[in-house]
């Protein structure tokens, strides 16, 4: 089946959270209803003594996800079902897969936690990592502020000072005279205070994410799906006034949300239009006229695919010199209008390198060669440093 993000990498099931309701409610009645039919089917292949062991587990499982065991469905092995089904078993498998794989909104806000503590952990856990978040990044404003959840500077003036307000106002409570009582303290956490700043300025930021195939084939595809869930949750909760938006592209491009992005199904589909990908990006950058416009592209190959002028996908490999040229010109483009773009390269063959000497020709481009492990850390870190 489709790979599955409540299982994740393998580890613990983050949408486990024991202090919220089971992450797995009871099963959707469309993939009831396809786990029915394929219960049919494992029946009628028992008559004819086409069913085995296999079989016969997979329909225990079926039968306890008919039920309302939703997790029974991991014990499901689709290709021997296939195996022993035939053709008829395909259709009611997608099915199943289709409805049971969609994920509530919850657990996408969920999911998206995890893998931003995740790669924060990574990023303090790096040699000359991060300690925590940033800052705000702006000029201090002369006002202290309580905790408010950003790391801010400690304003020890202002601290000091709230202590012996509150302590004057506690004595002045008591009457005068009245001394300080033996383990009172002299600094609670509520008197601390913050320098205030200047916000840093906001941002329009663009993630790219290619979705080839070749990222599946490379083993890339869910590292690349985990940071644009931890980039998009650290915009929507820390940083609310920027805007983000998530590309998607293959032989096409297409603006995605995290569900889209989740619920993608990484099929065989020829072609990386990177062209098409940045047109999207320019568009929301326009949108967003007066914020600083950053783009953050993740790809594991050259350009091997743009629109022609009918908007149709032109692919070719190797590349078409079409498509390098019309590449070239919707990177000018955004360069043009004030756009700061990073690449993030996720393989090292002859072709990408080609295509990295083409990049970094460019001045207000930058490019990393990142992996698997390290690519959400470095992504986070650009666009910190590029909105601040």
């Amino acid at each position: 089946m489709r790979f599955r993000y409540r299982a994740y990498t393998g580890g613990p099931d983050p949408l486990a959270d024991p202090d919220a309701p089971p992450a797995f409610g009871p099963p959707p009645e469309d993939a009831v209803r396809a786990a029915v039919e394929l219960l049919e089917l494992i029946a009628g292949a028992h008559s004819t003594g086409a069913a085995d062991t296999d079989v016969s587990a997979a329909e225990d499982a079926l039968a306890r996800y008919a039920d309302g065991d939703r997790s029974a469905l991991d014990e499901v092995d689709a290709g021997a079902l296939q195996r022993a089904l035939g053709a008829a078993a395909y259709g009611p498998l997608d099915r199943l897969d289709s409805a049971d794989h969609e994920l509530t909104p919850r657990e996408l806000r969920r999911l998206g936690e995890v893998a931003l503590e995740e790669i924060e952990a990574a990023r303090r856990a790096a040699p000359g990592g991060h300690r925590g978040g940033r800052g705000t990044g702006g000029e201090p404003t002369g006002a202290a502020v309580p905790h408010d959840g950003l790391d801010r500077p400690l304003d020890a003036v202002a601290t000091l000072r709230e202590a012996l307000l509150r302590r004057a106002a506690r004595d002045a409570g008591r009457g005068s005279g009245a001394g300080t009582p033996a383990g009172s303290e002299a600094l609670r956490a509520e008197d601390v205070r913050y320098t205030e700043t200047e916000p840093g300025g906001a941002a329009a930021v663009c993630l790219l994410v290619d979705l080839s195939h070749s990222m599946v084939s490379r083993g890339l595809h869910e590292a690349a799906t985990r940071t644009a869930l931890a980039l998009h949750t650290l915009v929507r909760t820390r940083y609310p006034e920027d805007r983000v938006l998530l590309i998607g592209f293959g032989d096409r491009a297409r603006e995605m949300t995290p569900a889209d992005l989740v619920g993608h199904d990484w099929s065989r589909t020829p072609g990386t239009n990177l062209q098409h990908a940045l047109h999207l990006a320019r568009r929301h950058l326009r949108r967003h006229r007066g914020l600083r416009p950053v783009v953050l592209a993740v790809t594991d190959g050259e350009p091997t695919a743009h629109l022609g002028e009918d908007g149709d996908a032109r692919f070719a490999w190797p590349p078409a010199p079409q498509t390098v040229e019309a590449t070239e010109a919707e990177l000018d483009s955004a360069l043009g209008e004030g756009a700061e773009v990073t690449f993030f390269l996720l393989a090292d063959d002859p072709r990408l390198r080609e295509f990295q000497g083409l990049l970094e020709r460019r001045r207000g481009v930058r490019v990393v060669h990142a992996d698997a492990g390290v690519l959400g850390p470095l992504v986070v870190d650009r666009y910190l440093d590029r909105r601040g």
